[in-house]
């Protein structure tokens, strides 16, 4: 499953970097089979994991990344074994959506946090990339992935503020950028800061954001978008989002 993406690379494809292909259900296979779209399909938990794998399986544009979404974490006991051995069974070379969340589910932090720093140690260890979730977190999610050494990460839908953005860049991680940017102004200024050299795209299809159903259909407005708000043509946008990911699946081994 490491191989490289069997894409038409005389074209530049559109980026989902962040999407819950499982959630589409039957609806999924044939999303995932649009020819001018890649995607990072991401997963919640042990079980949306395994359905992810499979989808990819069937799919020759979609990299499987597992993953514990810190909204479903309640206990500490999480068997990190199966996660160790799903990485080793299938060649994953993603784990997503992780992370933490001080702003919807704050209550669990501190398993949160012992579930991701052992996540984030596996990353290291496998030298896999990261889909890192952590509103009103995002200082700490930094803070462990500085002290783990991992090389890739995506900070998915980031709102965190600007001097930590730069922080973030600096350390050669990504910000991932989402469709939802045309309703939502915090997100607009991130547009303006973040270095386009250092950001993806992403819709986190199928989420629905104040009435807004998420979905990579959204990607071609957000290119725009992009290029407005740079001040550059929309082909130098997708060029870049194209190069920066492309740069992301070399650095874990798939390409």
């Amino acid at each position: 499953m490491a191989q490289c993406l069997q894409y038409n690379f005389s074209t530049t494809p559109y980026i989902d970097s962040h999407i819950h292909l499982y959630e589409y259900g039957e609806e999924a296979e044939k999303l995932c089979k649009e020819i001018h779209y890649i995607f990072l399909a991401v997963s919640d938990d042990i079980q949306s994991s395994l359905k992810t794998i499979e989808i990819a399986k069937k799919c020759s544009n979609v990299v499987p990344s597992i993953g514990f979404h810190p909204w479903n974490v309640k206990e500490p006991n999480i068997d990190f074994k199966q996660f160790e051995n799903i990485i080793k069974t299938y060649n994953v070379k993603f784990l997503g959506e992780v992370g933490l969340d001080k702003k919807f589910v704050s209550e669990t932090f501190n398993v949160q946090l012992h579930l991701f720093e052992n996540l984030v140690a596996m990353a290291k260890d496998y030298e896999l990339g990261l889909s890192v979730h952590a509103p009103n977190a995002w200082r700490e999610a930094l803070e462990v992935l500085r002290r783990s050494g991992v090389k890739i990460a995506i900070f998915h839908w980031y709102t965190g503020p600007a001097e930590l953005l730069r922080e973030i860049v600096n350390e050669g991680f990504y910000i991932g950028i989402n469709v939802a940017a045309k309703i939502q102004k915090k997100h607009l200024e991130i547009i303006k800061i973040a270095p386009l050299e250092s950001i993806v795209t992403e819709s986190d299809g199928p989420y629905n954001y104040r009435g807004l159903v998420l979905g990579p259909a959204m990607l071609p407005e957000l290119i725009a978008l992009i290029a407005k708000i740079k001040n550059v043509d929309e082909k130098t946008v997708r060029e870049a989002i194209w190069r920066n990911f492309y740069i992301i699946l070399k650095n874990v081994g798939i390409c």
